[in-house]
């Protein structure tokens, strides 16, 4: 992942490609591209600005890449950013029919490794199953990227279906392959997870240096929501432990940083997990506030 430089190369390539009414196929796709680049640096006003053009276009021109690759982008926005779920689910939907109507299995599964996310943010596992299995069924061989997704997905379910052996094998398989293909983000991805499952299962000694070891990747990558993601996390594996200041430390952190995207995932369990440490230091008033405003970023989470 290269986010920052694609920005750039992407916007180079635009000013190379002359007035802006002459644009076709190529351009769509270059602005699809460039509000990925935008969206994994989590810069999602800038994205969703180039992601609607890249749709505009993409159905002037009649093109399903530019649609499935863009429309993807722009239902996760809708769950993150926006908080609007039943939005995501009608992008999502419309992502993967482009990407059926392209033909193209990389694209299919890379839209239904989105798609999963809707039923997961509802609480209807099952149904999250079925797509993140499609998914790695459909995934090519040579993919590595998307099986490593999928896997890592299926072991986030496994979890909140409090099978925690699976998880664990799914994450340790989706661990092993993403070492072999050398994908950084890809690996810190599966770091976090399987810090999470350790830290479920009460090994939280181990889960830290996982985690240590993703928020490392992350902040070179500037992956900024998920290095929020994972120092929220590994906060909660530091409260547990007794570390309060550094568990303090890291989850003010990721509000901050959940604050400053407008990410409406993160606040409502991050307030709620600094409320516990504020209990823990007996400070009932601090912990009070904090819940408060847990439930407030609840109220204006996806729904």
């Amino acid at each position: 992942m290269e986010s920052k430089s694609a920005v750039d190369r992407y916007r180079r390539a635009l000013t190379m490609c002359g007035a802006e009414e002459g644009w076709g196929v190529r351009e769509a796709r270059i602005l699809a591209g460039l509000g990925e680049s935008s969206y994994w640096l989590g810069d999602y006003p800038a994205a969703l600005e180039v992601l609607n053009r890249a749709v505009a276009l993409g159905e002037a021109q009649d093109d399903p890449f530019a649609l499935a690759m863009a429309l993807r982008f722009l239902g996760d926005i809708a769950i993150n950013y926006e908080g609007d779920v039943d939005k995501a689910e009608k992008l999502l939907q419309r992502s993967l029919e482009a990407a059926e109507r392209l033909g193209d299995s990389w694209a299919i599964v890379r839209s239904l490794l989105f798609q999963g996310w809707v039923p997961w943010t509802r609480y209807q596992f099952d149904d999250a199953e079925k797509i993140w299995r499609r998914s790695l069924e459909l995934s090519d061989p040579d993919d590595a990227w998307a099986r490593v997704r999928s896997l890592t997905a299926l072991s986030i379910n496994r979890t909140e279906m409090h099978d925690m052996e699976g998880a664990l094998k799914l994450i340790e398989d989706a661990g092993k392959l993403a070492e072999e293909c050398g994908d950084q983000f890809s690996v810190a991805n599966t770091y976090v997870q399987k810090a999470r499952v350790f830290d479920d299962l009460g090994r939280r000694e181990e889960a830290v240096p996982w985690f240590d070891q993703a928020v490392s990747i992350f902040a070179e990558l500037g992956a900024r929501w998920e290095l929020a993601d994972a120092r929220a996390a590994r906060g909660i594996a530091k409260r547990e432990l007794g570390r309060l200041d550094e568990a303090e430390e890291d989850l003010r952190f990721a509000i901050r940083i959940a604050e400053e995207l407008g990410d409406r995932q993160l606040p409502g369990w991050t307030w709620r997990a600094l409320a516990r440490v504020s209990e823990l230091r007996g400070n009932q008033a601090e912990a009070e506030e904090r819940h408060r405003r847990s439930r407030e970023a609840i109220v204006r989470g996806p729904r």
